[in-house]
């Protein structure tokens, strides 16, 4: 325990998008769980679902998401209806290695929540409510104002604050400015995930909410080595393809990439509708084994804001193509350490992943960043 904690630890109670089924989100929760540790707290993670996170809802969140746009025949009418079966084994699949990581890596509350009528009725019981990371505060993502990623179960009067949260996107709407603001001004501090969300908040009359750097970022290499899974990982040198978003135009860059630096391509993959001709797939690797992949890589292609953290934070080349929306956080991120050379603008450019990266220079900003936020959070946590 750190001198500027007080002798008792406090309990948090955080929530944030820990279930949604992607590595990303299990591994920036387990990472913001290990911060708050750290600096002497106990922590517990609110395993609290979204309507469509509930398991027996993924399925149609697949159907009618990420899976039709990667499959547009899901949208020819009677197509769906067949789907849902080999769809659900696809949604379970994907599923499983990352809910073996939250069981036995997260310390999740004893009792699930699938509403925030069940939360607000019986909260989780905790000194201290948090706000945690990822886009918690973007209401397209979360299809409305979530009120649970707002802390409206927290009992009246309990302290409440945020931590790395995101909002995602470059401006609010209309009607979510009074509820955002109205339910923030309950916070006694807020730390976001990025500059222009500091500043979005400002703008509704929140202020001083501080920047501070992702959570999986507060973690080393030798922190992340811990959860490492060799079982995966491919002999010799490789490179790493870790896409979020259908994109022809990637996936040809991926193979012109692959053909000008001689290397094979090993893609990690939500399912086998993602398999590309001339690539080796990994499907669904256990949690452990994407940390691996990535660690052991030569190069990675990536559209995804923790595949770029990954990449840059343990010092592997790498290039950074935009997701399309909510593109901001990755040159935020690449912005703060200087690398936006590596944000891909140009489809013809073969030469950016091989840019010099000034790895020294990248550790001195993350160094200055985690020493912030530990200030920030030893200060949230004890005022």
């Amino acid at each position: 325990m750190t001198d500027n904690v007080k002798d008792t630890k406090p309990t948090i109670a955080v929530v944030t998008l820990h279930n949604s089924p992607n590595y990303g989100s299990c591994l920036q929760t387990y990472a913001t769980q290990t911060v708050l540790s750290r600096i002497g707290a106990t922590t517990s993670i609110v395993d609290y679902y979204r309507h469509d996170a509930i398991p027996e809802n993924e399925t149609e969140r697949a159907l009618n998401g990420q899976l039709a746009k990667k499959m547009p025949i899901f949208r020819i009418p009677g197509v769906k209806s067949l789907a849902r079966i080999p769809v659900s084994r696809i949604v379970s699949r994907r599923a499983k290695p990352l809910n073996d990581f939250r069981q036995s890596k997260l310390a999740l509350t004893d009792r699930k929540y699938y509403s925030v009528e069940a939360l607000e009725q019986n909260p989780p019981q905790a000194d201290i409510y948090c706000t945690g990371s990822d886009q918690v505060w973007n209401s397209t993502w979360n299809e409305g104002f979530n009120k649970a990623f707002y802390l409206s179960f927290a009992p009246e009067g309990a302290k409440r604050i945020a931590y790395a949260a995101s909002i995602g996107k470059s401006s609010l709407e209309d009607w979510e400015k009074p509820l955002m603001r109205n339910a923030l001004k309950k916070y006694s501090h807020i730390s976001v995930r990025e500059v222009e969300a500091a500043e979005l908040l400002d703008s509704i009359g929140v202020h001083g909410a501080v920047p501070v750097i992702d959570p999986t970022l507060m973690l080393n290499r030798d922190d992340w080595s811990v959860l490492r899974d060799d079982s995966v990982l491919p002999t010799g040198s490789y490179i790493l393809v870790y896409q979020l978003n259908k994109n022809h135009e990637f996936d040809q860059y991926v193979q012109r990439f692959a053909s000008k630096v001689g290397l094979p391509v090993y893609r990690i993959a939500y399912g086998v509708h993602e398999k590309r001709k001339g690539e080796h797939t990994i499907v669904c690797p256990p949690v452990g084994g994407f940390v691996s992949l990535f660690m052991n890589a030569e190069y990675v292609i990536t559209d995804s804001f923790h595949g770029t953290a990954f990449s840059m934070n343990l010092g592997r080349k790498f290039v950074a193509i935009s997701p399309g929306r909510f593109s901001g956080r990755i040159m935020n991120l690449l912005g703060m350490t200087g690398e936006t050379r590596h944000y891909l603008d140009d489809w013809r450019d073969l030469d950016i992943a091989n840019q010099p990266i000034d790895h020294a220079h990248v550790a001195q900003v993350l160094e200055t960043k985690r020493t912030e936020t530990k200030a920030f959070l030893v200060k949230a946590i004890n005022e």
